[in-house]
């Protein structure tokens, strides 16, 4: 099977339960209703809450796990943090998914409030980021600013781009 390709921005509102209803473009990418389909949630370093097949989950925190021998505190410390904010996430035949409620809070998004909760789902190729509306609108604006050049780093030949060594002639 083909890996997912997550693209777009979508809208949705929290229920009472708590839950997220996928949009269609984003439950047609993946099999929610195979027995052993799983997601996980993972809060990342952009202020997202990250959602993965578990498998891309597994395969993501191998690689965090295997970076750096002996670890450091301030690796201790990252990788505390992502496994303390790290949940596997439930979804029902109807495409909600239902991510933890510690996991919204950080984002500032409660159920019970009804002024906090409007998500922001985007496509992030392999992954869907939830964000608060705000947190998105910030995130979108400084993203969107640096565009040109950070696409002109992530394309350079060795994808390092200003951070490459000069070559000697």
């Amino acid at each position: 099977m083909a890996s997912p390709q997550f693209l777009g921005t979508y809208h949705a509102t929290l229920d009472a339960e708590g839950r997220i209803q996928l949009p269609a473009a984003l439950r047609d990418e993946i099999n929610f209703r195979q027995p052993d389909f799983r997601l996980m949630a993972t809060l990342d370093g952009d202020g997202s809450v990250c959602l993965r097949e578990r498998a891309d989950w597994e395969r993501w925190t191998a690689g965090l796990l295997g970076a750096r021998e002996p670890l450091r505190q301030q690796d201790r410390r990252t990788l505390l943090t992502v496994a303390a904010h790290s949940s596997p996430v439930k979804c029902d035949k109807q495409g909600r998914v239902r991510v933890s409620d510690a996991l919204l809070r950080v984002l500032g998004l409660d159920r019970s409030q009804a002024n906090a909760r409007e998500v922001v789902l985007a496509g992030a190729f392999q992954e869907i980021r939830l964000w608060s509306a705000a947190g998105w609108e910030e995130f979108s604006a400084s993203a969107r600013d640096s565009l040109g050049s950070d696409l002109d780093e992530l394309l350079s030949p060795d994808g390092l781009g200003s951070q490459r060594s000069p070559q000697v002639e």
